[in-house]
């Protein structure tokens, strides 16, 4: 029997773990977007690039219709970002009668991407959060500043429309007032609105997340537990070496978050760990699967593939949402930049790094069957190298 086609909106390595999981099982993949991301290199999946689906969402809902109109059964559809997210969740009603896919309605969708929203939620929700602050103006911060524990973060509380505006970063850390005025009035009265918010004490390894799959009833339908190790760059990056592990306290905070949302689809939440009274506090929740998504798979919990099927309507055996503890995951080409960072800090030999590194179960980029996003990444290594060496970089 011919399967329905898949459509994955977004190439990174996220979008990656679907195309190999769904691929693999002989779905046709077609997966778009916006860059030239590490999952174009498979050869589980055509691949297109469309403008922005923010800017041009009319070019995106043409190519879906196409798509679907040549597909001789309904497809599946998966969002691995926020922004597509915010796109299928806004068009769902124009997608519906085309497409298969299930994702938090556009309010819902809306107050998680808006971390004001979201962080509000979660303390009417009685989760733990850092301190945190919204000024509006110049002004504002002036009074907030007497509040705020230095050194802080600056981040945009709508990251998929503002990390562009303080170098594409997850951040920028205020060592100062002086640094923090400074960086706010660079991008105040933007409609990327920024937040101020205490840095919680700990590093990567107090970073632990609940990953999970709801349904149409927002009923659990499978989930695991797990913790960052490392971080690229170190403590305000992307998970590039996690491993999974059973962890209560944060599964049971996430599903009473969740269940303030009433929510629906994939969720990734991340918490912190404060090193101060041990409790665990809300960093974020990503209103779909993470990067580390592969993680999630190896470790027994297919989430591209149980969601494809519950999307069909097939029954989910319990056994495919029981995750294995202790499984190692890295992200290759983060985890040797992070590496570089921290050797060149002496926090890191490379004895360390090469043991926790080769022993990873999970990897991100490496296939022996898809050997294309390896070699892609091996390609930008040498011409970052080659640029080094020519003064050019």
């Amino acid at each position: 029997m011919t399967r329905p086609p898949a459509v994955v909106l977004g190439a990174s390595v996220n979008g990656l773990s679907f195309a190999r999981s769904l691929g693999r099982r002989g779905v046709e993949v077609l997966m778009l977007d916006s860059e030239d991301q590490i999952g174009r290199h498979t050869r589980y999946a055509e691949t297109r690039i469309l403008p922005s689906c923010t800017s041009k969402p009319s070019v995106w809902l043409r190519e879906l219709r196409r798509f679907a109109k040549r597909s001789s059964t309904r497809p599946v559809i998966f969002a691995t970002s926020d922004a597509h997210n915010v796109f299928l969740a806004t068009y769902a009603d124009e997608l519906s009668a085309d497409y298969r896919f299930l994702v938090p309605d556009l309010a819902t969708m809306q107050s998680i991407v808006n971390k004001r929203e979201q962080y509000a939620i979660a303390e009417r929700a009685g989760v733990p959060i850092p301190a945190t602050f919204f000024p509006e103006s110049p002004e504002d911060l002036e009074e907030l500043l007497e509040h705020v524990p230095f050194p802080c973060i600056l981040k945009p509380y709508r990251a998929h429309v503002g990390r562009a505006k303080i170098g594409s970063k997850k951040v920028a850390v205020c060592e100062s007032p002086g640094v923090l005025r400074e960086i706010f009035a660079s991008v105040v009265g933007d409609e990327a609105a920024f937040m101020v918010q205490e840095i919680v004490p700990g590093g990567d390894h107090d970073l632990f997340g609940y990953l999970g799959f709801w349904g149409r009833d927002h009923d659990e339908i499978c989930w695991l537990t797990k913790q960052k190790l490392r971080q690229n760059p170190p403590l305000f990056g992307d998970g590039c070496l996690q491993v999974t592990v059973e962890e209560p306290e944060v599964a049971r905070l996430a599903r009473q978050l969740l269940d303030a949302f009433d929510y629906r689809g994939f969720v990734g939440v991340e918490f912190k760990r404060d090193t101060r009274d041990g409790t665990f506090r809300l960093m974020e929740v990503n209103p779909r699967t993470v990067s580390g998504n592969q993680m999630a798979i190896t470790a027994g919990v297919d989430f591209p593939w149980i969601g494809y099927r519950y999307l069909l309507g097939e029954t989910i055996e319990l056994a495919s949402c029981q995750a294995r503890s202790g499984v190692l995951y890295v992200n290759e080409e983060w985890d040797v930049k992070s590496f570089l960072t921290l050797w060149r800090q002496g926090l890191l030999t490379a004895g360390e790094w090469w043991r926790s590194f080769r022993t990873a179960e999970a990897r991100s980029i490496y296939a022996s069957d898809d050997r294309g996003p390896a070699l892609e990444v091996f390609r930008r290594f040498a011409a970052a190298g080659l640029r080094r060496l020519t003064g050019r970089g």
